[in-house]
């Protein structure tokens, strides 16, 4: 999972990765004769029963909806001949000269490239009514399909927040995947719509050596990053997403 690809003398934020991080990233997925496919793509081949769904395959996400999306990732995976999904809030879409438009949108999937939903407003699902739950799934997949004139079946959890609740309103939604923020591999034999969707964040701080045990499955280290998660999940729990974000915040800052 990526946020944002750009130059490294003008990072200002942590999730957003070099350019030539991101290079030598895709280089070493090509060197070692992985491809990329796209979300839809593997939930196609898991439902056909495909057993060689997870051979040699990655699927690279990235979340919202920032102009270096079509500037500089999309380019670059071309270059490669690698694919990637793209979770994009609709109601960013065309808002600001750093966010993506629907052209960009349009000429990233003629590129090769998947749009699906990362929500309407970027509001934290798990802190929804149903109201607001329902027009969070309902109103972005709509507006996203009448932009790219194709199905928008997965969703990306605004800052990783889900709940079983938001999982079921998915799937009453049509969705067949929610992805969220947590670490971990995905058991997908019994893949059942919406399914839960664990990503590994790929940030600044990701060195090649750490991509490379995300992308082979080291035991070990996923198992430590399982660990940290549900450990930061039990502080979310008690402190609410309000109050653990300015928190987060605050962390940040001092990065």
């Amino acid at each position: 999972m990526y946020h944002e690809v750009g130059p490294r003398e003008a990072l200002t934020e942590r999730y957003t990765v070099p350019t030539e991080n991101f290079r030598e990233q895709l280089q070493y997925l090509r060197d070692r004769g992985y491809r990329t496919l796209l979300l839809r793509q593997y939930y196609d081949l898991v439902m056909a029963g495909d057993s060689s769904a997870g051979d040699k395959k990655v699927v690279i996400t990235f979340d919202d909806n920032n102009l270096c999306h079509f500037s500089i990732s999309t380019p670059i995976l071309v270059e490669f001949d690698f694919q990637a999904t793209f979770f994009v809030v609709s109601g960013f879409v065309n808002k600001q000269s750093d966010m993506l438009t629907t052209e960009q949108l349009l000429e990233m999937q003629r590129a090769g490239m998947s749009i699906e939903s990362h929500s309407h407003t970027h509001r934290f699902l798990s802190d929804l009514n149903d109201a607001e739950m329902h027009e969070e799934l309902e109103k972005s997949r709509s507006i996203l399909e009448d932009y790219v004139q194709k199905e928008v079946r997965f969703i990306s959890c605004p800052g990783g927040r889900y709940s079983k609740k938001v999982l079921n309103s998915a799937r009453v939604a049509g969705y067949y995947g929610v992805c969220t923020s947590a670490p971990g591999l995905n058991e997908l034999a019994d893949w059942k719509p919406a399914r839960r969707l664990d990503r590994f964040l790929v940030s600044a701080a990701t060195p090649l050596e750490t991509f490379e045990k995300i992308v082979t499955g080291n035991v070990g280290y996923i198992g430590g990053e399982v660990f940290r998660h549900r450990a930061k999940s039990a502080l979310k729990g008690l402190l609410g997403n309000r109050w653990y974000d300015k928190l987060w915040q605050r962390y940040r800052k001092d990065l």
